[in-house]
């Protein structure tokens, strides 16, 4: 075991809330002692998390010393912060790095981004793994793919409801899928079951499931009996409105899925074996489900 028992979580929204929900029920057998929840304000905080047992610090990301002593006696630190607020992750790792923090997982939970410095938000990632190996404070990496839960619905133009869906690129390149819920139970548990050297400066690649849209979406159909409309953008259609536009990041990310970004990895560089029984959710399943 790492023998990390305290934690403090930046971000508890789509991905997080998720995380602080398993490491508390790692809580209750006494795997985990603290899980603490940083908050830029104590208004409107969700009560479902504190009832199971979550304590909430207000803070102010540009006060160096009050983050610091926020953190003071937490070993990890965790940050599940969108895109708007990733700069504040260098002020969230120098803090850490004062109150004594052992470990810090950075907000990279996703598709590949080893060196994509395609996008200012990837950059943002890529600089801030270099600032904390020059803090020397270990992190750990979370490659896990799309999360069908949040892509696979509407908003993101994938309407199975009305049997319509819009994605960019030839839909043909393999896609790595973990839901929210499981990549929330597999970090909670690495992070407590693993040896701590097993974890600092590593990356884990894991899938829930790994489908090209393409793949999906006949999956779907042969399951349902559906017929799906597909309206495709082709590569040289979001690469000419990145020209327009640089950051126009669902352009950005559809061509980096098309590029192969996708996917964490070949299926050989996919994390096995570190816990055989976590058993995610399928993709199709999500999908097939969100759309009753």
């Amino acid at each position: 075991m790492s023998g990390f028992k305290n934690f403090a979580l930046a971000g508890a929204g789509n991905l997080g809330q998720h995380v602080v929900k398993a490491l508390l029920q790692l809580k209750k057998n006494g795997t985990v002692n603290v899980v603490k929840v940083l908050t830029r304000s104590s208004a409107n905080l969700p009560t479902e998390l504190s009832d199971l047992g979550a304590s909430f610090v207000e803070v102010n990301y540009e006060d160096p010393e009050s983050l610091k002593n926020a953190l003071m006696g937490i070993d990890v630190v965790i940050s599940t912060l969108g895109a708007p607020a990733l700069t504040t992750q260098t002020q969230l790792a120098d803090a850490s790095s004062a109150a004594g923090v052992k470990l810090f997982v950075p907000s990279e939970f996703g598709g590949k981004m080893d060196g994509n410095m395609g996008h200012p938000v990837f950059a943002t990632k890529n600089t801030l793994r270099q600032h904390l190996r020059d803090k020397g404070l270990p992190f750990t990496i979370f490659c896990t793919g799309l999360f069908p839960d949040f892509v696979l619905k509407s908003s993101f133009a994938f309407d199975f409801i009305n049997k319509k869906v819009a994605f960019g690129g030839s839909g043909d390149e393999p896609i790595s899928w973990t839901s929210m819920p499981d990549v929330a139970r597999y970090v909670a548990h690495v992070l407590t079951a693993l040896p701590k050297d097993e974890l600092e400066w590593r990356t884990f690649r894991i899938e829930g499931d790994r489908h090209s849209f393409n793949s999906l979406i006949s999956e779907y159909e042969k399951r349902t009996g559906a017929t799906i409309k597909v309206s495709k953008r082709s590569r040289a259609e979001l690469e000419a409105a990145l020209k327009e536009n640089p950051y126009d990041f669902v352009s950005f990310l559809f061509l980096d899925w098309d590029l192969g970004g996708g996917a964490c990895g070949t299926p050989d560089e996919v994390t096995k074996g570190v816990w055989p029984e976590w058993d995610p959710r399928k993709a199709l399943d999500i999908a097939i489900e969100g759309a009753v």
